[in-house]
C-alpha cells in the first residue's frame, strides 16, 4: 500500500476538516475517495479546467512553483528563496527534469 503525504497550512487543514466533516468524512478519507475515483475514472476534477493558451501558461506556472517548493523542501534551494524564480539547472538535473519540461 502506498503512502501519500502533503503539507498544508494549519488553517487550510482546519477548514478542510470542517468541510469534510459535514459529509461524515475525515480529510484522509476524502483524499482516499478522490484518489480512488481519479484512478477508476482516469480523469481528474481539473481536466478541462485550464484550456487555451492562458490556461496552459497557468498550468506551467503552477507546475514550476510546485517544483520550486519541492526543491526547497529537499534542501536543493534555500528556504528563503522566492518561489516562482527560475529553477537552477543543477536542481532540475537533481530532480531528473529539463528546463523545457518546466517551461523555462
Amino acid at each position: 500500500m502506498a503512502l501519500i503525504q502533503i503539507h498544508v497550512d494549519d488553517d487550510i487543514k482546519k477548514k478542510a476538516d470542517a468541510a469534510f466533516a459535514r459529509n461524515g468524512l475525515t480529510t484522509p478519507m476524502a483524499m482516499r475517495v478522490m484518489v480512488t475515483q481519479v484512478a477508476n475514472e482516469g480523469r481528474t476534477p481539473f481536466d478541462g479546467l485550464f484550456v487555451g493558451q492562458s490556461g496552459s501558461e497557468y498550468i506551467e506556472s503552477i507546475r514550476r512553483d510546485m517544483l520550486y517548493a519541492e526543491a526547497q523542501e529537499y534542501g536543493l534551494i534555500p528556504d528563503d528563496s522566492i518561489i516562482g524564480s527560475e529553477i537552477p539547472d543543477s536542481v532540475l538535473e537533481e530532480l531528473g527534469l529539463t528546463a523545457e519540461e518546466v517551461g523555462q
